[in-house]
């Protein structure tokens, strides 16, 4: 019976040690870049990630959604794929193709030879920045009618899509 409790303490113990080395883990890019994908998710989220990576990647909006549409990732993979590609010389569609072949990221900039301190440190970031909507500064929610910029109503001719491409609809 002794026996029997002192190997159930062992036991009770290693699997309690297991778990706290996995919860120590860093988060994988995998992780990171669902987490990024997450935060599209939420209300006006989508803004929020797509101008972070905008002015991240030195990209306009247009081309990331171009990007993601032909690639199939994420935004939070569509992040790490560009990050991946500028110092390999690869396009984001090869990377994307490593990736959705069963690569890990981590692997693919190994590979690669993309410095992956850097690539994580670039990553960790901008989770970090778009989960607490850091860049998100639009206007204060206590401007009266008389102080709206000018452009703003929600009825503004041309607040359609489209509006400015010269596609908008005319009356």
């Amino acid at each position: 019976m002794h026996r029997a409790a002192s190997a159930l303490l062992v036991v009770l113990a290693i699997v309690l040690a297991v778990g706290l080395a996995r919860a120590g883990d860093p988060e994988t890019l995998q992780d990171r870049a669902t987490a990024i994908e997450r935060v599209s998710t939420e209300v006006d989220g989508a803004r929020v990630v797509l101008g972070h990576l905008s002015r991240k990647l030195h990209m306009p909006v247009d081309d990331l959604r171009t990007q993601r549409e032909r690639t199939g990732l994420g935004w939070g993979e569509l992040l790490i794929a560009n990050l991946v590609s500028k110092p390999s010389g690869l396009t984001v569609e090869q990377v994307a193709g490593e990736f959705r072949s069963g690569e890990r990221w981590e692997d693919i900039a190994l590979a690669h030879h993309v410095n992956l301190e850097k690539l994580e440190m670039d990553v960790a970031s901008t989770q970090e920045i778009v989960e607490q909507r850091e860049e998100d500064r639009g206007p204060t929610t206590t401007q009266g009618e008389g102080t709206k910029r000018p452009g703003s109503g929600a009825h503004q001719a041309g607040s359609e899509a489209g509006a400015g491409t010269g596609r908008g609809r005319r009356n």
